[in-house]
């Protein structure tokens, strides 16, 4: 392979293309780096992932390993934003902000090539939370009617539907899946056997942040739509980190955000919303762009992204991260989370440790968490990044999430740091 001497010269900062947009927007294809072409055509191996990790500037003395919760973003994301920001600072007229216009759906473009879907069914929000209180405060449902949620789902897809139901005289019942490994049939008649005539919503986490277990969400759609139950997916712990294709799953709404697995830029959203339920699905927040009481002249999904002022520079750096992510391949990805996560179960159960995330991996994915007695995950965890510099949480255990910036020595000091503290 190559040797990159530049860390820059390896999937390349398309920062400076960006700005340059600002004068001719036909620059805004961005080339991809060479030397990653040639890296690719070597084969794949530890180098290159070494090369990855050498894009991200974290300290090899503070190891993240909690992508479930934050990312640090891809260094030429990072040099994006932070060259966009100064140049609307430079020139804040509309004038020149104008580029941004161009600038978000081109972001809007690549993100919807890769999960094969329109651009005009992409939204791009603040965050997974805005984007599934947008589907639930927007969907219209009648009194009496049935939302059916995991009882693992995250709070803004549970205690949301709560506040609804409060509200609007709904019913909400919420569905706890074995605590054994299931198979993935057991797992959709988990849920299908709950199925009622008023149930009119079914609105998932795709991998649960509390256990890592990964929900067969194909399946689980072709069910509910059987019945004509509308599917939302919250889908915060795999983009970025699985191959996704929303239209091959077929879900009718999708939330994820970019601060996670992604490793793009903060407060940046998805919503996907299914081009036959858009028009079903009424906006929370209007700002300009609406055109009297109820229309809007803003296209498609795009009406959810009426919402004010908008930090541009973070909107145009996510295309710098789809670019990142279309280089390196969302399938590569995809192989190298499943096999850090595998080495990093692996090594934890070989230690006799029970593991609250099933070890296959047609039944969890990147989200991986050992079983802490109760009141010491914390203390756990804390010593984990003080002792040993590993970065995870206390979530449902002590949680380690890996992906594609770790190498195998970081999951292997995991794994020794949890054989200091846990055995």
């Amino acid at each position: 392979m190559q040797t990159i001497n530049s860390r820059r010269q390896f999937l390349q900062s398309s920062a400076t293309l960006l700005l340059g947009a600002a004068a001719s927007s036909s620059q805004l294809g961005v080339a991809q780096s060479s030397a990653l072409d040639t890296a690719q055509s070597a084969g794949v191996g530890e180098d290159y992932w070494s090369m990855v990790r050498a894009q991200f500037s974290f300290s090899e003395s503070s190891i993240p390993m909690n992508a479930a919760n934050l990312c640090p973003s891809f260094r030429s994301v990072a040099e994006t934003v932070d060259m966009l920001t100064a140049n609307i600072d430079h020139d804040c007229s509309s004038n020149n902000r104008g580029k941004f216009n161009g600038l978000l759906a081109r972001s809007r473009s690549l993100i919807a090539d890769q999960l094969n879907v329109s651009s005009d069914e992409i939204a791009l929000v603040r965050n997974t939370s805005e984007a599934n209180n947008i589907i639930n405060n927007g969907l219209h449902l009648e009194a009496g009617d049935e939302i059916l949620l995991w009882d693992q789902n995250h709070p803004t897809n549970n205690v949301a539907w709560d506040v609804r139901a409060a509200r609007f005289d709904l019913t909400v019942k919420k569905v706890s899946t074995p605590q054994n490994r299931s198979s993935v049939d057991e797992q959709v008649n988990t849920f299908s056997s709950q199925f009622g005539s008023r149930t009119k919503v079914l609105s998932l986490t795709h991998v649960s942040n509390v256990s890592g277990i990964k929900l067969p969400i194909a399946e689980l759609v072709a069910a509910a739509h059987a019945r004509g139950i509308y599917v939302h997916v919250d889908g915060a712990q795999v983009w970025g980190a699985m191959s996704l294709d929303l239209k091959e799953l077929d879900v009718d709404s999708f939330s994820a955000s970019a601060h996670k697995w992604y490793m793009g830029p903060k407060e940046v959203g998805l919503l996907y919303v299914k081009a036959a339920n858009i028009d079903r699905i009424w906006a929370n927040v209007i700002a300009p762009g609406w055109g009297s009481k109820v229309a809007t002249t803003l296209v498609g999904a795009r009406k959810f992204e009426s919402l004010g002022q908008r930090d541009d520079a973070a909107l145009a750096a996510l295309g710098d991260a789809a670019i990142l992510h279309n280089n390196i391949s969302p399938k590569r990805i995809e192989q190298r989370v499943v096999q850090l996560a595998q080495r990093l179960k692996s090594g934890i159960h070989a230690l006799g440790l029970e593991l609250v995330t099933p070890m296959s991996p047609e039944l969890s994915f990147g989200v991986c968490i050992t079983k802490a007695q109760p009141g010491q995950g914390n203390d756990i965890s804390n010593r984990l990044y003080a002792e040993h510099g590993v970065a995870g949480a206390a979530t449902g255990g002590v949680r380690l999430c890996p992906t594609i910036y770790n190498t195998l020595d970081h999951i292997d000091r995991a794994v020794t740091g949890i054989e200091a503290l846990m055995t």
